[in-house]
């Protein structure tokens, strides 16, 4: 009985891991992009009682929203990389790019999160502030960025 129980279970294993390794994206991806949702929680949440801002059900819902729209995406993913056929090595850079791209979003909030929290310090100014700007790729200072809201305030006048 004990030896029929342990090659069915190491039937199950070895098909479970199949699958994992055949279907899924990278679980260490996965498990770093709900770490980063879970400290942008955090850091949004530390930063609304700092600024004394109401923390209402409708930015708890936002949370809600992003995580049902990342996990549709990485669902959309794994459905494309079932869909094609499985020498196409592309589509699991394609799946762990995207799950690079959400760290990447939730690393840039939690960052503006921290910054917003107290942004004379110190720590703030020569550490905070610079990975900010590299993370938005200072976005608001850049040339292109200020041409194109001249050009949208023209456009509207």
């Amino acid at each position: 009985m004990k030896e029929r129980l342990s090659i069915e279970l190491l039937t199950a294993t070895s098909a479970l891991a199949w699958f994992k390794y055949s279907f899924l994206p990278s679980g260490n991806l996965l498990a770093w992009v709900f770490i980063a949702m879970l400290v942008d929680l955090v850091t949004g949440i530390i930063k609304a009682w700092q600024l004394n801002e109401a923390r209402t059900s409708a930015g708890y819902r936002k949370t809600v929203i992003k995580f049902t729209q990342y996990a549709g995406a990485v669902v959309v993913g794994v459905i494309l990389g079932n869909a094609l056929p499985q020498d196409y090595e592309i589509v699991s850079y394609v799946n762990d790019g995207l799950l690079v791209l959400l760290i990447y979003i939730e690393a840039t909030s939690i960052f503006e999160n921290l910054y917003a929290i107290d942004s004379t310090s110190q720590f703030s100014k020569y550490f905070i502030a610079p990975i900010l700007r590299v993370l938005t790729f200072a976005i608001k200072k850049s040339p292109l960025a200020q041409q194109n809201d001249k050009d949208e305030s023209n456009i509207i006048k």
